[in-house]
């Protein structure tokens, strides 16, 4: 059914059910960028604090059932299924509600969550956040990460409406934590949101993003008095050094970043490159995501090399490894070397290839789904378990 913002589809066919998403509390995490990277970190250190835990994110990287975990692990295929089969029945009770795809999965979560009996829910927004399905759940805590210029055909065209948008998941009475952005309106949109709830987090810049959210754990851990701060963990594509040791001999950097600021932060903390595999799906402000990517090459010593590839994988359509080139051309790295390939797997391998005989590292980077990709690839060639690889704490 594509994409629909609003609560009254999930709303009524979550009646049908029986509130599930009313049995637990949960801490409500909305942003343009880290938001399940500091969910993942808020589920390892509530389950290592002795609470059952559900975790669901968006998207997935390989399978739907990444999206609903327990204690970090995604569900079975067969329950998944099962649950999926209550939706649609409570769907399908006249009026007939059409939930999305993404309402599907988190109405699976929910009931998940609540078959399970879990302590806490942790719950990543899946866009914006007034609207999002995920505003339904009963939090008693709510985070709001970055915002940057993303979904414009959804949230608005200035950061200050899209602002209003993710600071709009925050109930009355309850905190509301926040990464203080430096644009002024953007603060006063929060601060009018939230008023005497909120809580400013200083936006300074530590080793990495992991680590920035790492610190917002601690706090939240005092505040919801969990026995742990912080567990080990990681999230595929997006934690330190996961993916490092795919390619024999080289060392590899992942990165799901998916818009200009996160795609600028992940460059900047990854230095130096030297081969680069970018692969991107479709979408409306391609040339502005891809400007800090064109810098950052640009400006290194020696020029990397570029492999243009095409994810597999995705709600949108992969960007061809032709306008890839071109645009890359147009907009002044035509001096950096290329090639193409458009399997994905194929392309992992020149690239390895390419930085193993010149001693140089390798930087995956342009699409959450192109990491997805190649994690399969990576599972079925060194024949690991999936579940084992999507669990992650």
């Amino acid at each position: 059914m594509g994409v629909k913002l609003g609560l009254d589809n999930c709303q009524i066919i979550l009646e049908r059910l029986g509130d599930p998403h009313l049995e637990f509390p949960s801490i409500h995490v909305a942003g343009s960028n880290g938001k399940g990277s500091l969910c993942v970190q808020l589920s390892a250190a509530a389950t290592a604090s002795g609470l059952t835990t559900g975790l669901f994110t968006s998207p997935h990287l390989v399978t739907v059932e990444e999206r609903v975990r327990i204690d970090g692990r995604p569900i079975a295929p067969a329950t998944f299924d099962r649950l999926l089969n209550a939706v649609r029945d409570a769907a399908s009770i006249k009026p007939v509600c059409n939930p999305t795809y993404f309402e599907a999965t988190f109405l699976v979560a929910m009931l998940a969550f609540s078959e399970s009996g879990v302590d806490r829910g942790i719950i990543e927004t899946g866009m914006g956040g007034r609207l999002d399905a995920t505003r339904l759940v009963d939090a008693d805590l709510c985070i709001l990460t970055t915002v940057s210029l993303e979904h414009t055909e959804y949230l608005g065209d200035t950061l200050a409406e899209i602002a209003a948008e993710k600071a709009a998941i925050h109930r009355p009475g309850t905190t509301f934590i926040a990464l203080e952005p430096e644009d002024a309106e953007v603060r006063r949109v929060i601060q009018k949101t939230a008023g005497d709830d909120l809580s400013w987090w200083p936006n300074e810049r530590l080793d990495s993003t992991w680590d920035d959210h790492g610190s917002i754990v601690d706090t939240v851990a005092s505040i919801r008095g969990w026995a742990t701060t912080r567990a080990d963990c990681h999230w595929p594509g997006r934690s330190p050094g996961y993916g490092e040791d795919w390619v024999e001999g080289v060392v590899t950097s992942l990165s799901a970043a998916h818009n200009a600021e996160s795609l600028e932060r992940d460059l900047s903390e990854n230095h130096p490159i030297t081969v680069v595999l970018l692969g991107m799906s479709e979408k409306a402000d391609l040339e502005a995501t891809l400007e800090p990517v064109v810098a950052e090459i640009c400006m290194d010593t020696p020029l990397p090399k570029v492999v243009f590839t095409e994810p597999r994988t995705g709600r949108n359509p992969a960007v061809s490894v032709e306008a890839l080139s071109e645009m890359m051309e147009r907009m002044g790295a035509g001096h950096i070397p290329t090639a193409v390939e458009k399997d994905p797997t194929k392309a992992f391998e020149m690239a390895g290839q390419m930085a193993r005989e010149e001693g140089h590292q390798l930087l995956v980077i342009g699409s959450v789904y192109l990491i997805g990709d190649l994690l399969k690839h990576v599972v079925e060639r060194d024949g690991l378990n999936l579940w084992d690889e999507l669990t992650v704490h």
